[in-house]
């Protein structure tokens, strides 16, 4: 019995060392590009203030669905960059670049085809998107995808964008007058 009360408090000393409001990080990954260039989530991340990752396949249908609707709206938000994930397997990867180029998306797809960048985020299943600050913090995810499941998607990346409005810049005076 005192070798169990002793393993509990342990086991509670090392869950109380990692703190709870720790945020969830984008791991660092190298992927090529539909153009056959390495990419980094720095590279893909810099122009932006928030981007929204979202995994998909050629070969499913509501992947490809959300994908139509994150297109719709990504000129709504000047400061929103998307990057489409493609999970396909090297032997199915080809069709990738010619989907994308045939809907006219503009937004960088990336190929994961070994799913190292699926497996280091534990992406249960796809279609799966993020929403993740320039900084790496992942703010928003949300896995599967139902017809509307946008709209939930824009309320994050709004609620987003107004509270960046809200922070001072550096150039702003904080002081208070006395």
């Amino acid at each position: 019995m005192k070798t169990v009360t002793t393993l509990a408090l342990i086991s509670l000393a090392f869950t109380a060392a990692v703190p709870v409001w720790a945020a969830k990080m984008m791991p660092e990954f190298y992927l090529q590009n539909v153009d056959g260039e390495k990419r980094t989530f720095e590279d893909v991340a810099a122009p932006y203030e928030l981007v929204a990752f979202v995994f998909w396949d050629t070969g499913c249908a509501p992947c490809k669905e959300q994908l139509v609707e994150t297109n719709k709206f990504l000129a709504d938000y000047e400061g929103l960059g998307v990057v489409a994930v493609s999970t396909d397997p090297a032997r199915t990867s080809s069709q990738v670049k010619s989907f994308i180029k045939g809907q006219g998306y503009e937004f960088e797809t990336l190929l994961d085809v070994d799913g190292d960048l699926e497996r280091a985020l534990g992406v249960p299943g796809i279609p799966y998107c993020l929403l993740v600050a320039p900084e790496g913090e992942i703010i928003w995810e949300h896995s599967g995808y139902r017809r509307g499941d946008e709209r939930k998607m824009k309320e994050e990346i709004d609620k987003f964008f107004a509270e960046r409005e809200k922070e001072p810049t550096p150039d702003e005076d904080v002081t208070q007058e006395e």
